[in-house]
């Protein structure tokens, strides 16, 4: 119901509580009318003082009410600065972990809660005195505002979460985006940038043991980057490659983080691409993680061999990456061929002919397709509508020959550095004994082999006790020349060094990856003797199913290949029957084939 007065007074330019009132005077008027008709005029009985009362009063706390949310609303608008954080960018993760610290939520009563996982969550503490561990991460729903104090200033944080109706992620749950509302009663603009950097800083402090992936693991329609882990930092040391390779990687991204003036004043966009490929298992995605950890570097990962990436999804989740990160992007080499061409495996190309041919081709012998194509990814290597200052790095899938990759790709400005891993070599291969047998984890093998020659390594399977005297008493069980080999590389040698010289010599060049050998090791991490011991029989049992992987890829390939030869028999059976219908047709009618011709 409209009365005209509101209209009336805004024409007349009255504030809004003024309208109010004569709202309300109306809704009274109107009010008093229909109880005076209801009674009668000439009625005797009227109505009572008390309903009167109220009908007065109750307007008046109405007007009460909207006239002190008007005077408030323009206090809080001259002594208060808001800022607004939407969920997905960097900023947002350093306002919600300083929310954490400062134990916001600590009284929330409405909970989240999940298993502990290397998922970023901004959980609370519980029982922060509790001695036990927590097995279990509970965060808060977000829902109230709260109001704490930050270095003398009054904030105010609210959450608010703007759903995507309708839609859904690949795991099925519904997705809603998150916009953080911090309010700060001051009038010193400068406050909500200290607000920010102490936010910065204490996100970097956190987050120096870690390493901080973030992984574009499914379609989402906020922020690309859904999912956010933490990885210990692995310190470059304990990468095993040959000398060289992991010193010249961290000088050059070094040299380019430093070099951003030089670039600015040389025109040349600041931005630098690497490529690391070769057989898997060799350690690039660990050299990654391990230079990340180094230089403080956040990871942003992509495979584009994932089914819901695209041009599209490629370009915002580049767009959203900020500067001075890492641009991981893997299986670079399953999204698209050489241009120039090659000859694809046996069973990539056969299967991936059946597939075209047949769709109902089982999902394990299709090749993986990206949606991406060659010039969106150049445009976003190139840096187009993106910021300058990231790092761009980029994994194979499985091939070790990087001649299968666009030349337009690798040329200089978009990978500028190449770095090509091979399987284990004999130094690698004593490194990593080395790594996992520590003179610090195993002291009584830390003496010179020249002094003490030791056969069988007293042990406990539960750990490595002190060495027992009679068992530095034997000697030790190697081809010759191995004593000679390790005094030479060694000097002096001690029987850490004759262990691992021994272990590297029964491994073949060039056949197993680090990661195997790690693997192998991994069984045998309190006992160095029985990993020298059990290597030869664990290099047959590898080899065995090898051979036994072989023999069922080349019967899958074969199923393939006939597949593939009766589906285009089955196609082209109908233009042989078509060439046939003619061909008796002109045989029966020969002026057919004439009168064409005359």
């Amino acid at each position: 119901m409209h009365f005209g007065f509101e209209d009336e007074a805004n024409d007349k330019g009255l504030p809004p509580w003024m309208t109010s009132f004569m709202s309300l005077s109306s809704v009274f008027a109107l009010i008093s009318m229909l109880a005076n008709s209801f009674l009668g005029s000439g009625s005797t009985v009227n109505l009572s003082s008390t309903v009167r009362q109220l009908l007065v009063v109750g307007p008046l706390i109405e007007l009460g009410r909207r006239l002190f949310q008007w005077l408030s609303a323009r206090i809080r608008f001259r002594l208060s600065i808001t800022a607004q954080f939407d969920e997905g960018d960097p900023a947002y993760d350093w306002i919600m972990l300083l929310l954490k610290q400062e134990d916001v939520w600590r009284g929330s009563r409405d909970f989240f809660v999940t298993a502990n996982s290397s998922r970023r969550k901004w959980d609370v503490q519980i029982c922060p005195d509790s001695d036990t561990k927590d097995h279990a991460e509970y965060v808060p729903t977000y829902h109230d505002a709260q109001l704490f104090r930050w270095r003398g200033c009054w904030v105010e944080v609210s959450r608010s979460r703007e759903s995507l109706e309708g839609r859904y992620t690949s795991r099925g749950t519904y997705r809603s985006l998150s916009s953080l509302h911090i309010t700060m009663y001051t009038l010193n603009m400068a406050r909500v940038a200290e607000l920010v950097e102490d936010a910065r800083s204490r996100y970097v402090e956190v987050n120096l043991p870690n390493v901080v992936i973030h992984i574009a693991d499914e379609p989402d329609y906020g922020s690309p980057w859904t999912t956010v882990k933490h990885r210990m930092r692995r310190p470059l040391s304990t990468v095993i490659l040959p000398p060289g390779v992991v010193d010249n990687l961290v000088n050059d991204v070094k040299e380019f983080i430093n070099s951003e003036d030089w670039y600015s004043e040389a025109g040349i966009p600041h931005r630098r691409g690497y490529l690391l490929y070769g057989p898997p298992g060799t350690g690039k995605t660990s050299t990654i993680y391990a230079l990340a950890g180094t230089l403080n570097l956040e990871i942003y990962s992509l495979s584009l061999a994932s089914d819901f990436v695209d041009d599209a999804f490629l370009q915002r989740a580049a767009d959203e990456i900020p500067k001075n990160s890492i641009f991981l992007i893997e299986d670079i080499d399953c999204a698209f061929a050489s241009r120039s061409g090659y000859e694809e495996d046996n069973l990539g190309r056969l299967a991936r002919d059946a597939f075209d041919l047949d769709d109902d081709m089982p999902m394990s012998m299709r090749v993986p397709r990206s949606e991406v194509t060659l010039s969106r990814l150049l445009n976003v290597i190139d840096g187009v509508g993106s910021e300058g200052g990231k790092l761009f790095f980029a994994t194979d899938m499985q091939t070790n020959y990087i001649d299968r990759l666009d030349l337009a790709l690798l040329r200089p400005g978009r990978i500028d550095h190449k770095v090509q891993y091979e399987l284990a070599t004999e130094e690698q291969a004593r490194a990593l004994f080395m790594r996992f047998f520590p003179p610090v984890r195993f002291p009584q093998l830390a003496v010179p082999a020249g002094t003490v020659n030791v056969k069988g390594v007293e042990k406990e399977r539960a750990g490595v006790d002190a060495l027992e005297d009679s068992s530095l008493e034997q000697t030790v069980s190697a081809p010759p020349g191995e004593h000679q080999a390790a005094s030479d590389a060694t000097s002096p040698s001690t029987v850490l060094d004759t262990f691992a010289t021994a272990f590297a010599a029964q491994l073949p060049q060039n056949e197993f990856s680090t990661a195997e050998l790690q693997g192998y090791l991994q069984g045998h991490k309190a006992d160095p003797e029985g990993a020298i011991m059990s290597v030869q029989g664990w290099i047959d049992e590898l080899r065995a199913e090898r051979g036994t992987r072989k023999k069922r890829e080349e019967e899958r390939e074969r199923r393939v290949r006939e597949k593939r030869e009766r589906l285009m028999l089955e196609r082209d059976r109908p233009k042989e029957k078509d060439q046939d219908r003619h061909s008796d047709a002109r045989t029966e009618n020969p002026t057919l084939g004439s009168d064409t011709g005359s």
